[in-house]
């Protein structure tokens, strides 16, 4: 078993984008198509665009977990990587209405959870731990743990005082709980989907290096 902790690379956002379907997005949305172009427009995007740090995991060569922070005052990093997202556009316009209301409903609702659970204390912070997805090939493997610690090595070096990150009940939130993270504040939002109603918890947590 070969485990290696390195710099994102371009060739790695489709396995990314594969964990991030699996961890996140399952139950969601069925429609392969629609789900690797929400998953770009929601998650890789805006992710590339603001992450000033990020490492893959790789068990034999396979991409099996992914971290990406930003740094306040650092020069995003990743940008380059992001490619013609025209293709993903098209698939999310041509969505039938009820698809592209669930859409709609899932980025709103989880943008205005993420503005009230951090309005007011933006300033407090230094860095943000963006993104952070583990497949399940990494469980047990203390991959997640090793990757954070890449991210928290990288907010030490830079002198940052204290971070955040937002999650939610989707997510194995209980890593931070049990990683030195304090929970200080939440809040719940409630989809609809197809097959009824679905509740998700919104946390944001700090660390505090």
């Amino acid at each position: 078993m070969n485990v290696e902790i390195r710099d994102i690379r371009k060739e790695d956002l489709e396995p990314i984008k594969a964990i991030t379907a699996d961890t996140f997005a399952k139950g969601f949305i069925e429609d392969k198509n629609t789900l690797n172009a929400a998953i770009t427009m929601m998650f890789m995007s805006p992710i590339l665009n603001k992450s000033t740090f990020g490492r893959v995991a790789t068990l034999d060569g396979e991409v099996i977990g992914v971290i990406f922070g930003s740094r306040v005052g650092e020069i995003p990093t990743y940008r380059l990587l992001q490619e013609d997202y025209s293709n993903e556009l098209l698939q999310l316009l041509n969505l039938n209405d009820v698809e592209r209301n669930l859409f709609i409903d899932l980025m709103s609702k989880t943008n205005e959870a993420y503005s009230e659970l951090i309005s007011g204390k933006e300033d407090e912070f230094q860095g943000c731990l963006e993104f952070f997805a583990v497949s399940e090939k990494a469980r047990g493997k203390k991959i997640g743990k090793k990757l954070l610690d890449e991210l928290i090595s990288y907010f030490t070096d830079t002198e940052a005082k204290k971070i955040y990150v937002y999650t939610d009940t989707i997510s194995n939130y209980g890593f931070y709980d049990y990683n030195g993270f304090t929970r200080f504040n939440e809040e719940v939002t409630v989809f609809e989907l197809p097959n009824g109603k679905f509740e998700n918890k919104n946390f944001i947590y700090e660390y505090k290096l």
